[in-house]
């Protein structure tokens, strides 16, 4: 009978530690979605969850009581069973009583460790929203028949935590770090498809770029001027069509007077007094150290999908669009065949890399994230990170090495680093 109620005791101790294992590995958020589907022991496990001194106070006093009636149940009668089996063996007779203590006592405690605590425990971090479900209202009803013990565990846990300055208050929101780990493993998972787990971590990138980061600069800006005639405008946009251009006028590039939609001198191309300028369009300005989100905000609000960056002195750095915030978020809408990629594998140990790439996707993918946080908004391509590394402007030919990474300038444009090598 003993051993039944040492077995029972066990057992319970077991659900214990499961149950606070559980609720303590939960997350919310999964609760919350249990609740909203209809569960009333969601909703039990979340006010237990709201409550931790209450619930921990609960499991603590169910603990400690077991482990009062295991001292009990556990001393004589098993010590005493296991005695008279020593003493029926001559060798071991002299010393049967000590061995049948330090044996029951060897025994007990290591069924109380792997059965009452440690495999509970991993199936609570297992299984945690499902058996915090299962066990919220028994946890709950237990806690109502114990309240005065918990109430008093409860203040004197307030009272010390007090004492020594402990802010027990927990943090639940969830940190962009934790939502992106949380969308990994479930790719990693096959929860959600990996297109979808590259587009979650654009959005948090994008969330952290500035506008100098996605414009197309200056120096590539296709920019048409008022006296341009069709046949002009044809010429200008035959190495690559965008859906907007900057105009400008005497070919002054820092005079911009506004954006032409492409679509628009289209269907006026065959007007006898075509001019660019009466289909010019105000666009918006921004400060290159505009964020990306702010730029997008201002997208949606004016209905304009195109603007001029600007710096401090209202110099006109670049143009950016919409299709410029698309293409970081989901990747580069350009299905031209015929457009360079902008790294290119030789072989395991060689790269050509175009150096108006963005830097943190280069530093992606060769794995130097953690140069990331050395950047501070300093420089934007590959080319602007290999100047800043240098303290020079490197001509075509030299080499230098940065960071375990080889690098040999290929082709400049003008004083422009176009293209480069890199070597392990």
């Amino acid at each position: 009978m003993e051993l039944i109620i040492l077995i029972a005791l066990i057992l319970l101790n077991g659900v214990f530690a499961m149950s606070e294992m559980a609720l303590v590995s939960s997350r919310k958020f999964k609760l919350e979605s249990l609740k909203k589907k209809g569960s009333p022991a969601a909703k039990t496990a979340l006010k237990l969850m709201d409550n931790p001194t209450r619930f921990l106070s609960t499991v603590q006093i169910g603990i400690t009581l077991i482990g009062v009636l295991l001292g009990i149940f556990s001393g004589e009668s098993i010590t005493k069973d296991l005695k008279n089996l020593l003493l029926k063996v001559d060798v071991l007779a002299p010393y049967a009583n000590q061995i049948a203590v330090s044996g029951s006592v060897i025994i007990i405690t290591y069924f109380s460790i792997v059965v009452g605590e440690l495999f509970p425990k991993r199936l609570g971090m297992t299984f945690p929203e499902s058996i915090a479900v299962m066990l919220a209202r028994p946890m709950d009803l237990l806690s109502k028949i114990a309240s005065p013990f918990v109430w008093l565990l409860s203040i004197s846990n307030d009272f010390l935590s007090k004492i020594f300055r402990i802010d027990d208050k927990n943090d639940n929101t969830i940190s962009e770090e934790e939502i992106v780990s949380m969308v990994k493993e479930s790719a990693q998972g096959g929860e959600i498809l990996n297109i979808e787990q590259d587009i979650v971590e654009r959005v948090f990138e994008l969330g952290d770029r500035k506008a100098s980061a996605l414009y197309t600069p200056k120096s590539d800006m296709i920019i048409f001027d008022t006296q341009d005639s069709w046949d002009d405008i044809r010429y200008k946009i035959q190495d690559g069509k965008h859906s907007a251009y900057p105009v400008c006028e005497n070919n002054n590039v820092d005079n911009i007077l506004g954006i032409v939609i492409l679509k628009d001198l289209f269907l006026a191309s065959n007007t006898p007094d075509f001019k660019v300028s009466n289909y010019i369009k105000e666009p918006l300005y921004f400060n290159e150290a505009a964020k990306a989100y702010q730029v997008l905000n201002q997208f949606k609000k004016t209905k304009i999908h195109y603007g001029i960056v600007i710096d401090e002195y209202g110099s006109v750095k670049g143009i950016i669009t919409l299709n410029d915030l698309i293409d970081e978020l989901v990747g580069d809408t350009m299905h031209d065949e015929e457009k360079n990629p902008e790294i290119k594998k030789i072989d395991n140990d060689t790269w050509i890399v175009d150096a108006g790439m963005d830097i943190y996707d280069f530093l992606d993918y060769f794995n130097k994230e953690e140069e990331e946080e050395h950047i501070n908004n300093q420089y934007n391509t590959v080319a602007g990170y290999i100047i800043n590394n240098t303290n020079n402007l490197p001509q075509v030919d030299d080499e230098f090495e940065i960071k375990d990474l080889k690098y040999t300038i290929l082709e400049k444009n003008g004083q422009r680093i176009s293209k480069i090598k890199i070597e392990k």
